[in-house]
């Protein structure tokens, strides 16, 4: 029997995302020049490697520039990017029938973050099952909504290209200011920031609070309370920052109940959806600032999103919580945080804050444009959110190699693409010195 010990599950989600980008930039070429509709190669790349790592971020008008049938073949590369190659391509496999090896439920667990498949397939048949039912639920509503502007056959299509996108958290819309239309249209708003709440927890998290509802006994698991306080509190906060902000701002006229909906609104969509309902370069210095947190912040792992993830936010708050006070372990949830987690949060938060800092460095020497505007696009790249200031079409093409090396980073994972460039080394049991030395 073959042995899988040095199986490198890391190693197949970098080239299954690199494999599906190039496909989809080949199909939205070809398509556009066989509709007469052409675009440049490097924008076909571009809006592939954004709808692969469900970004949103777009050097052409979705809705003017592709032809329907590059717009569905985007819809596509944007569901398999958000449900994850390897959990969509798996899904496809269950469904027609075939056995899923031992090998294929490894590649799978690595790519939800499993320790082991032990169960990996009846969690891929749920996590496909809850994704296709929520975007079919919240269709329904936006159907309603754009129904008011639309006519039906484009109403339809308009719900289910941004139930889609929404639960994928990729933000493409084919209306080229996003949905700054329908600020005040709640049939519209509220279904699309319940979908990128649910797409952006997680997958594991979403199937544990729905088996507690099941079994109707509020117990979730010490990893989804994390991630739903983490979740509750970015928006809370979010909202509140956000509504004193753009009160007088860019909300400025809104009856109440829009302010507050705004608000909220735009408090989930940079973790890490990428839609607006207000003219970003409206906004206020402090929620341009506070945005960019969000942005780097992302969702949870195992979901749709980007970002450092919220648990990595929550193990480093925890870590200071337990210096500060002086105690001798992290705590988080009534637990202890092995020193393995700590570590890696530690490094996913500088690895993800380097690769933005080297890519602004060279921004800065190709793009005859603002410091701050390039700023706020790499973490929007990175965190694959795909909101802008509106200098995604203005990049150069060394500009948008940049991002696309970003947004391809940010859905794989730094750590996870430094894992597949190198070997992980066996702690042996050698055991040097310690070192002390003052920080800070």
């Amino acid at each position: 029997m073959r042995s899988y010990s040095s199986f490198r599950p890391e190693l197949w989600l970098v080239f299954g995302f690199l494999s599906l980008i190039a496909a989809g930039a080949l199909a939205l070429w070809s398509i556009g020049i066989l509709k007469s509709m052409p675009i440049d190669f490097l924008d076909a790349l571009f809006t592939s490697t954004s709808a692969v790592c469900v970004t949103g971020l777009s050097t052409i008008d979705i809705g003017r520039d592709l032809p329907t049938a590059s717009q569905v073949v985007l819809l596509m590369l944007i569901q398999i990017g958000g449900l994850g190659v390897m959990t969509a391509t798996t899904a496809f496999a269950v469904v027609l029938g075939a056995r899923i090896s031992i090998k294929g439920r490894l590649i799978w667990a690595g790519s939800m973050g499993l320790d082991t498949p032990q169960g990996a397939v009846k969690l891929l048949i749920r996590v496909f099952v809850i994704s296709l039912f929520a975007e079919a639920l919240m269709s329904v509503p936006l159907f309603l909504g754009f129904l008011q502007t639309e006519p039906v056959g484009r109403a339809a299509y308009m719900a289910v290209f941004h139930s889609i996108s929404a639960f994928c958290n990729a933000g493409f819309s084919p209306y080229s200011n996003s949905l700054v239309d329908f600020s005040s249209n709640f049939l519209v708003m509220i279904p699309i920031t319940l979908l990128i709440v649910v797409g952006g927890m997680g997958f594991p998290v979403v199937d544990d609070v729905i088996m507690c509802v099941k079994l109707r006994r509020w117990r979730p698991s010490p990893y989804s309370r994390v991630v739903l306080k983490s979740t509750f509190w970015l928006i809370v906060l979010g909202s509140l920052l956000l509504f004193l902000s753009e009160f007088n701002g860019a909300m400025r006229g809104m009856p109440f109940s829009e302010k507050v909906m705004n608000a909220v609104f735009h408090s989930v969509t940079p973790r890490t959806a990428g839609f607006n309902s207000l003219p970003m370069t409206s906004l206020s210095g402090l929620s341009l600032v506070f945005t960019v947190f969000l942005m780097w912040v992302g969702a949870s792992p195992s979901s749709t999103g980007g970002g450092v993830k919220t648990t990595t936010l929550a193990v480093l708050w925890a870590s200071c919580v337990s210096e500060v006070r002086g105690l001798g372990e992290v705590r988080l949830e009534g637990r202890s945080v092995d020193s393995r987690l700590q570590r890696k949060a530690l490094t996913v938060s500088m690895l993800y804050t380097l690769a933005i800092f080297i890519a602004v460095c060279l921004l800065t020497v190709f793009e005859p444009l603002p410091t701050s505007t390039l700023i706020f696009e790499a973490f929007s790249a990175m965190g694959t959110v795909g909101l802008s200031l509106g200098i995604t079409s203005k990049l150069t093409p060394e500009g948008k190699l940049i991002l696309i090396l970003l947004m391809y980073w940010g859905r794989v994972g730094i750590v996870t693409f430094m894992y597949s460039l190198f070997r992980r080394h066996v702690p042996g049991r050698v055991l040097l010195p310690g070192i002390n030395m003052p920080i800070g």
